[in-house]
């Protein structure tokens, strides 16, 4: 039963990959929707009726079956697929700067790991931690800074390609996982977004706070043991870049 539940929610998520889950869930209230007539005909077979007798085969009734309850079933699947998908956002995602969370980044980190190793695909960390933030919080207040780092956030996410993965993993700390393509893919895409932070100002209540960020890069290789060795890695990077001035992008 284990084994059958692991299948279907694998099924499931690589389903969603092409079809958003209110949609799927509709499509699964449609199919189960046709249980309706099939039943019906069941029945009468169980006692004893020729279901397909001029007596008893109606052909508008088997189509109102399909037709109402397949609309039905339709609209429930899809409310239900959008109450689920909505959980599974507030679940994943972090509430300020709907990146991706902590608990999410860990898990897809050790998921693109194990495809690096099947696979050999190339796989990269980016580490993103703001230049003195601290200051933007002591300068401003926190309100300005929950707004500086939506701002960050919106601009790393216009950045990302769809296959990246973008979360919040600490105050002012964002990390990118890059899966797939050429390892200077990774340091295009840090050097695309530290420029356009740089170049972008964010203003609170009038008042222009200008922004940078600094960037450590990292990739698995065939003596990486741990996924978490690729996120060290970067980490150490991206103190190499704060230590040599901040505002750039360094490789471990």
């Amino acid at each position: 039963m284990t084994m059958i539940r692991s299948s279907n929610a694998k099924l499931s998520n690589k389903l969603t990959r092409y079809i958003s889950l209110p949609v799927l869930r509709a499509i699964y209230g449609f199919l189960l929707s046709l249980g309706a007539p099939l039943g019906w005909l069941l029945c009468q077979a169980l006692v004893g009726r020729d279901p397909f007798s001029e007596q008893y085969f109606d052909p508008l009734l088997y189509l109102y079956m399909v037709l109402a309850t397949g609309i039905v079933f339709s609209f429930l699947g899809y409310a239900i697929g959008r109450r689920e998908h909505m959980i599974t956002d507030l679940a994943l995602t972090d509430s300020l700067t709907a990146l991706y969370n902590k608990r999410y980044f860990k898990n897809r980190l050790e998921q693109e790991f194990q495809r690096h190793i099947r696979s050999g695909s190339s796989m990269a960390v980016i580490q993103i931690d703001l230049d003195f933030f601290k200051n933007v919080n002591d300068n401003y207040g926190h309100q300005a800074g929950d707004e500086v780092l939506k701002k960050v956030a919106s601009l790393i996410l216009a950045n990302c390609r769809k296959n990246d993965t973008a979360a919040r993993v600490g105050g002012e700390e964002m990390s990118i996982i890059v899966c797939g393509g050429e390892h200077s893919e990774a340091k295009v895409l840090a050097e695309r977004i530290r420029t356009t932070i740089e170049s972008t100002d964010c203003f609170w209540q009038g008042q222009r706070i200008k922004l940078t960020a600094s960037f450590g890069i990292a990739f698995a290789t065939a003596e990486t043991e741990t996924p978490w060795q690729v996120y060290q890695n970067a980490d150490q990077a991206l103190y190499r870049a704060k230590k040599q001035g901040r505002n750039q992008v360094c490789v471990y």
